[in-house]
């Protein structure tokens, strides 16, 4: 077994962890944050989201998210922050058109149950940077995460969509190294500007 499929099984193992404890919570009716690592790996009282609830999930996809809807309706939340996308890219096979398709799926849904929805832009990779993680990187490419966000804008147009891509950007194209650990993860001061701007968009 090599290093991808290694992390694929490890992926799925904490996926199904992860979802059995969600679909488990009292029902409170704060709202969610859902998505890949870039939601699972905020800590939330210390970046300003103590009064919502993380349902990220580390390598999660959109497929993913879309099995475990049924957990974020059953909260009843007013609001939810999306954040998902980019994984695609790396574990599934699929064009950006159907990746994009999905997202616009996932929307409705939640639109559907009457819930504001907030669609978070997938954040940029440094595959150059120093201590760059190229496992968790993997296939994905600047370029491809960019077409992705531009196929999303476009299909999303007439919802909510926060950008947390551009201010990522360096003048190579690539993620600013100062907001990152590895290569594609963020740091505090990553963080920092990531929740800024969500928090910003929301008020």
């Amino acid at each position: 077994m090599n290093d991808l499929e290694n992390l694929k099984k490890t992926i799925e193992e904490d996926y199904a962890r992860k979802v059995n404890t969600f679909r488990l919570l009292p029902i409170t009716g704060k709202d969610i944050l859902i998505g890949d690592s870039m939601i699972a790996f905020m800590l939330m009282r210390k970046y300003g989201f103590d009064r919502w609830q993380n349902m990220g999930i580390a390598g999660d996809t959109t497929i993913g998210v879309m099995n475990r809807l049924d957990a974020v309706i059953r909260q009843k939340p007013k609001r939810v922050i999306l954040s998902i996308g980019s994984n695609d890219l790396v574990l599934t096979n699929d064009t950006i058109d159907e990746i994009t398709s999905r997202i616009h799926d996932l929307i409705s849904v939640l639109k559907s149950h009457n819930i504001d929805i907030y669609y978070l832009l997938v954040t940029p990779v440094c595959p150059s940077c120093e201590g760059a993680n190229q496992l968790y990187i993997g296939s994905r490419t600047n370029e491809d995460i960019f077409k992705l966000n531009q196929s999303i804008i476009k299909a999303l147009h007439q919802d909510k969509i926060i950008d947390t891509y551009s201010p990522f950007i360096n003048r190579q194209k690539e993620l600013n190294p100062i907001y990152s650990r590895d290569g594609i993860h963020l740091n505090d001061v990553g963080y920092q500007l990531f929740s800024k701007t969500i928090h910003d968009a929301l008020s």
